[in-house]
């Protein structure tokens, strides 16, 4: 890619923020970035609480599909998503991103069948990638001073939305059913498009090769798309079927492909010369795995919260869904509150022991909610312990790629990194079903889940945020964003 200068706006803007202190302008812009970034994480707890609403009013035994549908949509379309952003400007991308995802939720919601349900999921899926370019934006229209602390912000914030989403999802859904669901994201993206649009400048251009590399996108997109289908489908259809297997081997085949196909393209999609640097790939997969971490053991744990109380058959602790609303708020409070006080501290410490204590106390926290979940006393002590760690990993995960890449590359790294996560939260997800299914009693075609099998999904997620910590002890020192024109960080660092 072409290294370029910031635009002149942005330029100046930054410059008369006194220095890099926040003002009301700064504020605002990071609200701008933030609402639609959350929004992807409401999203997912609104569309949970929809689906069985789904799955009654069409009578459909494929309600899989309502959220797969948009998980596979914005794994396809992330790598087009990142070059675009580079070669016109992430704002201009950004807004048509939100303006689709706006219809597409609109379209599912007035939908009468389940299959235009479908398609307006698969449209809403074009919002997917939305954080690939928000996180970047930051680096290009923040004074540098306050990138790493606006980006731990945006990351951090995800512990606000998961504190009032499962609120908000009880309201909709219990007062208006799914579609009361659909159409507050529908509505809540066209916020973000309005909020794009009045108060985030167009960044500057990283790219300026007329050429785009549609087929390097669609093999890349398309492979990563077929791993995941087939990671999400591979408990349904067992892993030894042909399907399952089909998928992964073409997905494998088409990621293998990409790397000959980049190699001859005049114009590359990714430019695969900053992946190869060993402290980009370091971060980028320490980040997504300890993020995976972050994001999936809550909703698993919502999934031991809900199941029933059947001794002997099932070990769920068979909670309402607003009583286990009302007992998240302690941890999801932990998780904001620590997230903020991580992100004011990424500007005074290094960036990387402060991510190696969060991944630390993350791994104990998870280890200790494997022997103590009980009840609503236990969950919270040790759910309040690993996510002072999630806190401390959301907010520094964005501060971790920043400190690795240049300003050009950072919609690359943040996409990147979106991917990652996308990848190995499908990958941790089936592993833990996999193991609740070692562990279960099947009565009239449901399965339940036993303790043994809740306890070890914790451990399981205790060991992936071990393995972050031992891939995140060989990242060399951090570049600082108020370093811009040093050289970004080499193989040999």
């Amino acid at each position: 890619m072409t290294p370029t200068s910031s635009s002149p706006s942005v330029d100046s803007a930054a410059r008369s923020d006194a220095g890099g202190r926040w003002t009301p302008r700064l504020v605002l812009l990071l609200v701008a970035l933030a609402w639609p970034t959350q929004l992807l994480a409401a999203g997912g707890i609104l569309g949970a609480n929809a689906t069985a609403g789904v799955a009654q009013a069409f009578h459909t035994t494929q309600v899989v599909w309502f959220g797969l549908t948009l998980t596979l949509t914005s794994t396809l379309l992330t790598p087009f998503v990142i070059k675009l952003g580079d070669l016109y400007g992430k704002r201009r991308v950004m807004l048509a991103m939100t303006a689709l995802g706006a219809l597409g939720e609109a379209l599912a919601a007035m939908a009468g069948s389940f299959w235009l349900v479908l398609a307006g999921r698969a449209i809403a899926g074009f919002y997917g990638p939305f954080g690939a370019l928000s996180f970047a934006a930051v680096r290009d229209v923040f004074p540098p001073r306050l990138v790493k602390p606006a980006s731990g912000i945006m990351g951090s914030s995800v512990g606000l939305v998961a504190l009032v989403s499962p609120f908000l999802a009880g309201w909709l859904v219990d007062g208006w059913g799914y579609r009361g669901a659909l159409w507050f994201l529908a509505a809540a993206t066209a916020v973000a498009f309005a909020l794009v649009a009045l108060l985030v400048p167009e960044t500057p251009r990283h790219a300026f090769d007329s050429g785009f590399d549609w087929l390097g996108g669609l093999v890349l997109g398309g492979g990563l798309t077929a791993v995941v289908y087939a990671v999400g489908q591979g408990q349904s259809w067992g892993w030894a079927d042909p399907r399952t297997l089909g998928w992964l081997a073409g997905g494998a085949i088409a990621l293998v492909a990409f790397l000959f196909v980049e190699r001859s393209s005049a114009h590359p999609i990714l430019d695969l010369r900053v992946l190869r640097r060993r402290p980009v790939a370091l971060a980028l997969t320490a980040g997504g795995l300890a993020q995976t971490v972050a994001f999936t053991m809550p909703g698993l744990a919502i999934l031991l919260a809900l199941y029933p109380h059947i001794p002997g058959v099932s070990a769920g602790l068979g909670w309402s869904a607003h009583h286990n609303a009302v007992v998240s708020v302690s941890w999801n409070l932990v998780m904001f509150g620590t997230g903020l006080l991580a992100s004011r501290m990424l500007r005074r410490f290094d960036a990387r022991r402060i991510w190696c204590v969060g991944l630390l106390v993350m791994a104990l926290g998870y280890t200790l909610v494997g022997f103590r979940h009980g009840n609503e006393l236990e969950l919270i002590l040790t759910s309040c312990v690993a996510n002072v760690g999630s806190g401390i990993v959301v907010a520094g995960a964005p501060a971790l790629v920043v400190g690795v890449v240049t300003r050009d590359e950072q919609g690359l790294g943040s996409g990147m990194l979106n991917m990652l996560l996308s990848l190995f939260g499908a990958i941790v997800t089936a592993g833990a079903y996999a193991v609740l299914s070692a562990d279960s009693t099947v009565v009239d075609g449901t399965a339940f889940y036993l303790d043994t099998g809740y306890s070890w999904i914790f451990w399981l997620g205790a060991l992936v945020a071990l393995v972050a910590l031992a891939l995140s002890l060989f990242i060399p020192p951090l570049r600082d964003p108020e370093e811009e024109d040093a050289p970004p960080a080499t193989a040999a660092a």
